[in-house]
């Protein structure tokens, strides 16, 4: 009993311990840290699809100490419907005490299975928090990134706004066409739309991270802030070699094909008889007639016994039984291989890709975009650009600018799935996103945009 609790108390620490690996490295260079930590401790202490598994488990464990146990003794009682009359006197019942004896090893065995499957089961629950928290993560760094999609949007319609008055004035003095008014209203019309749709998808994302936390229906979840940028110092080889000697659906395969070994041994030692032990004895009264040897003493009786393994072929299919269990769970294992190794070298692409895409937007992309959406502006003021070109240019960089923040979820996203696959969290850094070159374009763009007509 001390040795299931002390079992269970260090799982639950696990589960609550990994909640704040590498807290030390992430510092305090993402602010939002402390937030998604304490959502991940949340989590593993009130997700019921999570504590069920663990329940699984302590229902599993506690099947050991049954596995292990003696058979129970088996008391008999008998009375004779005729009295039996003997020389000692006429025998009237007969009672006893048995304890059958399983032959050896069988009950070492029977809790090894339990034991084995207990720990297939540990697994699973461990796997399940990992993919708790990868879910977590998720949801969260999803709606840290709706965040960001709905301020962009938001920017993007005060400059819709700004350009909408600016060409109001302009087509008033007749210098711009009803055609780049009327398309203005459209694009403002259509970025309105949008954020609307953003205001209202908040709800569905708060609802999928309240449901991940346990929390009672009812609450919106506030919105985070941003999205870290993440990194690690591990190389895909040593991610590739965690994965298949920590993966937990391996861990549980391996489990379950040692409890499929223990089962085929306990079903070749049911070839052996279990003796049976007891001490019988038979009630006798006194006998008829006096002066005799031992008159009413009561008989005593040791008593030995075993069962006669009778059915040799059920036995024997007992036997194929299990070894065929073992033999698919260790091809399901080597087939589970192939699909990890593909399924890591598929992240680890996308890992490698987001880096790239994160420079290549951050220091070339969305720098050149800011500084052809600042050519634009000066090349319509002068006349010699459309309203057309000024829009194309605006709605570039906001999309770009997104689309760098999409990458940073997408990667954030690709490590949590490294992490469940690793069957532990992968080592990496966080830090704050870097400021790009165009953000917050809406407070820098209404200054030059209404400058010229205000001087007018």
């Amino acid at each position: 009993m001390m040795r299931m609790s002390l079992t269970r108390l260090a799982v639950w620490g696990f589960a609550v311990v990994l909640v704040f690996a590498g807290k030390a490295a992430f510092a305090d260079e993402w602010p939002e840290q402390s937030v998604l930590h304490g959502y991940l401790e949340e989590g593993a202490r009130a997700n019921p699809g999570l504590q069920a598994a663990f329940a699984r488990f302590d229902a599993a464990l506690d099947k050991v100490p049954q596995a292990r146990a003696w058979p129970d003794p088996r008391l008999s009682f008998g009375v004779f419907t005729v009295p039996v009359e003997t020389r000692t006197g006429p025998q009237r019942m007969r009672y006893g005490v048995s304890q059958m004896l399983p032959w050896f090893g069988k009950r070492d065995l029977k809790a090894t299975v339990a034991e084995r499957e207990a720990a297939a089961l540990l697994a699973q629950a461990q796997s399940a928090k990992l993919t708790l928290f990868r879910e977590i993560g998720a949801a969260y760094f999803e709606y840290a990134y709706l965040g960001k999609a709905l301020y962009s949007a938001r920017e993007e319609l005060e400059i819709l706004k700004y350009f909408e008055a600016l060409v109001e004035t302009r087509y008033a003095v007749s210098s711009a066409s009803y055609a780049d008014f009327t398309r203005v209203q459209v694009e403002r019309a259509k970025v309105e739309e949008r954020v609307a749709s953003l205001n209202d998808y908040r709800l569905p994302l708060s609802e999928r991270l309240r449901t991940l936390l346990g929390r009672p229906a009812g609450e919106i979840l506030p919105m985070p802030g941003s999205v870290p940028l993440m990194d690690t110092n591990w190389d895909d080889g040593r991610i590739t070699s965690a994965i298949t000697e920590h993966n937990l659906a391996l861990a549980t395969l391996d489990a379950k094909a040692e409890a499929a070994d223990a089962a085929a041994d306990l079903a070749r030692r049911e070839f052996f008889p279990d003796l049976t032990v007891g001490l019988e004895s038979i009630y006798t009264d006194a006998p008829r007639m006096a002066g005799v040897v031992n008159e009413g003493k009561d008989p005593v009786a040791i008593t030995f016994g075993i069962n006669l393994p009778f059915d040799q072929e059920a036995r024997e299919a007992a036997v194929r039984q299990a070894k065929n269990s073992a033999r698919a769970t260790r091809l399901e294992r080597a087939d589970k291989v192939a699909g990890l190794e593909a399924q890591a070298s598929r992240l680890l692409f996308g890992v490698r890709d987001g880096s790239r895409r994160l420079e290549l937007l951050s220091g070339t992309i969305v720098p050149k975009a800011r500084q052809n959406l600042d050519a634009s502006m000066d090349a319509y003021q002068a006349g010699k650009a459309s309203m057309l070109d000024l829009l194309t240019a605006e709605k570039t960089l906001i999309e770009l600018e997104l689309q760098y923040h999409r990458v940073l979820t997408d990667q954030a996203v690709r490590l949590a799935d490294l992490d469940v696959l690793a069957g532990e969290e992968i080592p990496r850094t966080f830090s704050r996103t870097p400021a790009l070159a165009g953000e917050e374009q809406a407070r820098d763009l209404r200054v030059p945009l209404t400058q010229p007509e205000a001087s007018k």
